[in-house]
């Protein structure tokens, strides 16, 4: 990252920041089976659950906006691996469409051969949820759990994220800077905490 040295411009690139990446491969490793997990409950549960969870951490098709803080953007990173946020992403766009959310039924939905392809190892592993343990609980009472989870790691990482661009800025921004990106830094953070406590009051009313 280059100096900014423009005091009007220290903080253009600071709503953009990238999430802080786990601690260890270990860490990684349990975010992404908790990911899988979560997606395997949401795609089982009735689809009561289903719709209520998605609208608790995204908020429904009507209501949703990047500048409300009662949930998260739909483009916000909540999973580290690539293909969990795209299911996610085609769970969601059933749930705004009023569609019923089944293993069959989110592959089958996808019209894009490569988007297909891209799923296809993920929705296996859903499809068969009792070849890697007990599988989803009866009428999808572990999805605000296993949501909840997903949430608080999410929160965790944009920390390290928040610590990890502030270190930056220290090395290289002017002087004159160092204030205004802090302050750019922790009106992030405050809005992040804002929705993190939101859609976890939501998730626990479910």
């Amino acid at each position: 990252m280059s100096a900014d040295t423009d005091g009007d411009r220290h903080h253009d690139h600071d709503h953009d920041i990238v999430p802080g990446l786990p601690l260890s491969s270990d860490d990684v490793d349990d975010t992404v089976r908790l990911e899988l997990e979560f997606l395997t409950s949401l795609i089982w549960a009735p689809d009561a659950m289903t719709t209520a969870a998605v609208h608790a951490v995204v908020g429904t098709a009507n209501d949703r906006s990047d500048a409300s803080d009662r949930h998260l953007p739909l483009g916000t990173l909540l999973f580290l691996r690539p293909a969990h946020g795209a299911l996610f992403a085609t769970i969601v766009a059933r749930v705004d469409a009023e569609l019923p959310v089944t293993p069959t039924l989110v592959i089958e939905g996808l019209g894009d051969p490569q988007a297909r392809a891209a799923l296809r190892e993920v929705m296996l592993d859903v499809a068969a949820p009792g070849s890697r343990g007990p599988g989803p609980l009866p009428g999808g009472a572990d999805v605000p759990h296993l949501a909840t989870a997903l949430l608080d790691r999410w929160y965790r990482r944009g920390y390290l994220g928040l610590i990890a661009r502030m270190s930056l800025h220290g090395e290289d921004a002017a002087t004159d800077a160092l204030a205004g990106h802090w302050a750019a830094l922790t009106e992030h953070q405050q809005r992040a905490e804002r929705r993190w406590s939101s859609v976890r009051t939501l998730l626990a009313r479910l």
